[in-house]
């Protein structure tokens, strides 16, 4: 479990189940930005048998909230087979909960986690050009702008750009050595998330 001021990050258990199959159904609580194709409960529930959503490939923590209620997810994974970089993705999952600083403390408790269990230099993110909210959630966790990938997420039956950002393990380290950029600094403000 990752701990931070309001938020907690906790790997799946079997009883959360039920709020994957119904977050995988729900445009809404996907967002406007997310691949629009939904999975089966019984694809969940294989995934979570064969895995628990955590492998060296793939690991996703329920983001839950200051009462312990599952508000989101966020994840990470490979960004590429032949680096040790990682890509993350979150997202709030009832729209009431967004704007609250949810995401961005817990996106900034993922980063922290990262660069401090695993021997990376680099974690990025990718986010449709349009989803403005989640550039800025990117931004305000240190991830810096690095292009735009064309046509490369298809949802609601068209192709997206991506804009791609980045942060490179001493740009973190940066942020860590100067007073008022710890993760409860970051928690102030907060945009939707989709990634």
């Amino acid at each position: 479990m990752i701990k931070n001021l309001r938020i907690t990050l906790r790997h799946v258990t079997e009883s959360d189940l039920p709020i994957l199959a119904a977050v995988s159904g729900d445009t809404a609580a996907r967002g406007e930005f997310n691949p629009s194709k939904i999975a089966s409960p019984h694809a969940i529930k294989k995934r979570f048998q064969d895995t628990g959503f955590s492998s060296e490939e793939h690991e996703l923590f329920l983001i839950c909230n200051e009462f312990g209620a599952v508000i989101g997810d966020v994840v990470h994974f490979k960004a590429k087979r032949y680096s040790t970089a990682r890509e993350i993705g979150w997202a709030i999952h009832d729209p009431d909960n967004r704007n609250r600083g949810y995401a961005t403390e817990a996106v900034t408790a993922l980063i922290d986690y990262l660069f401090n269990s695993f021997p990376i230099n680099r974690i990025e993110c990718s986010t449709a050009t349009k989803n403005h909210a989640s550039i800025r959630l990117a931004e305000k966790c240190g991830l810096i702008h690095e292009g735009v990938l064309r046509g490369l997420i298809f949802v609601g039956g068209i192709y997206m750009d991506d804009m791609v950002l980045s942060i490179l393990r001493s740009e973190w380290e940066q942020r860590q050595g100067k007073p008022g950029t710890s993760a409860q600094s970051f928690a102030s403000s907060d945009s939707q998330s989709d990634s």
